[in-house]
């Protein structure tokens, strides 16, 4: 049985690492592959490329209106048997609903790779859609600067972190870099100074 799987976690967990992994272990066993990306995600153009330059070409920039389902793909995804689908975040949760249909109905195995949460820790739409239908959940992981679990993708904007502004900055546009953070790093430097003053209220008032 085919299924959709996802592989999930922070900013340098290897999401991308692992897509051109399975890349290469499908092809040399002579399966058809399809890489897949959100047209959003400008970064490496109209490749997937990761952090030690590492690259493979990518086959479809799927429009966040576009259907997997549309003429210009179909040709594409005819014989497919592996489709690989980079930045799975960025798909609305509609395109999810399509690449789980691909994976039951058409029999095409489906392997998306996502991230799990915004830099303000809040599930993107199609993470929370890929949370929904897939079949497995895969959680990639890598440690804080403190050597913690990271858990959040702190965002920085000309090198200051930042709590605040549009929910996609693409990491390497506009001077905005990610790092991921545990909880306690977290807190402590990107907690806007009223959610901090909140917090210190309410242990202030717990330890009474």
């Amino acid at each position: 049985m085919t299924d959709l799987t996802l592989f999930y976690g922070t900013m340098e967990c290897g999401k991308t690492t692992k897509l051109l992994q399975d890349n290469f272990n499908y092809r040399k066993h002579g399966h058809k592959v399809l890489i897949i990306k959100p047209l959003i995600d400008t970064k490496g153009g109209n490749t997937v490329i990761n952090r030690t330059n590492d690259s493979a070409n990518v086959d479809i920039l799927l429009g966040s209106e576009d259907s997997i389902f549309d003429d210009n793909y179909i040709s594409l995804i005819k014989n497919t048997e592996v489709i690989l689908v980079d930045e799975a975040q960025f798909l609305s949760e509609k395109q999810i609903i399509e690449f789980w249909m691909l994976a039951h109905e058409v029999g095409i195995t489906v392997i998306c790779y996502a991230l799990k949460s915004d830099f303000r820790g809040r599930l993107f739409p199609g993470t929370e859609a890929l949370i929904g239908f897939s079949d497995r959940k895969n959680e990639l992981t890598v440690n804080c600067k403190c050597g913690e679990t990271a858990v959040f993708n702190a965002r920085k904007v000309n090198g200051r972190f930042v709590y605040d502004g549009d929910i996609v900055a693409i990491d390497g546009d506009n001077d905005v870099s990610y790092v991921p953070l545990c909880s306690t790093c977290y807190l402590n430097e990107v907690i806007n100074k009223e959610e901090k003053d909140k917090v210190i209220e309410y242990k202030r008032i717990l330890k009474r």
